[in-house]
């Protein structure tokens, strides 16, 4: 099981660097001028490699028959475009966190306020996405229980417990990134 782990570790990193590099998934819009260079903020390892668990979890979930398949196929369907879109500007943001706790001033500072303004602005509509996401995957906790599949099971009660923590902890922390990124800059 470790040595999947740090397989799966290092697959998330390979693949995060390819999608954060690219202009669509970083959130953050391109500097104007000729030779002009984004700096691309890197998502905490582990809540890379903890989204990368949940996407092939529900990728082998989707592949099972019967109401498990059905309920997991519903899950991706709400659960995909909502987890793109945290990779864009809730994530990142929290990449941060650590050199500004530690009174360092980052690079990245701009890129960070242009998605911490946007997850301000897009909460609503996420913790709305969380409603349907929490309806879903209890949809496929109950299939999976019923057809005695404690995988699926299991994969909907971390997802469950994913969301809470990303309610409670991850969203406003990533907005307070950029709350402390506007009050040292107001310092200044």
């Amino acid at each position: 099981m470790r040595h999947r782990s740090l397989i799966i570790t290092a697959t998330i990193g390979l693949v995060v660097i390819a999608v954060v590099n690219s202009p669509k998934a970083s959130g953050a819009p391109s500097q104007a001028g000729v030779g002009a260079q984004k700096f691309v903020i890197t998502i905490p390892q582990s809540l890379q490699a903890e989204h990368h668990e949940i996407h092939e979890a529900l990728a082998e979930a989707t592949r099972a028959p019967g109401r498990v398949g059905a309920a997991a196929k519903e899950l991706a369907a709400v659960l995909d475009p909502h987890f793109e879109r945290e990779n864009q500007i809730a994530l990142p943001p929290l990449g941060l966190l650590a050199p500004l706790a530690a009174g360092q001033t980052p690079a990245g500072l701009q890129e960070a306020l242009l998605m911490t303004d946007a997850l301000r602005k897009e909460l609503p509509r996420m913790l709305e996405e969380h409603k349907r996401i929490r309806a879903a995957t209890e949809k496929l906790r109950i299939a999976a229980r019923e057809e005695k599949a404690p995988a699926h099971e299991q994969l909907a009660v971390t997802l469950a417990a994913h969301a809470q923590t990303e309610e409670e902890v991850l969203y406003p922390a990533a907005i307070l990134v950029g709350d402390i990124i506007r009050a040292r800059s107001a310092k200044k």
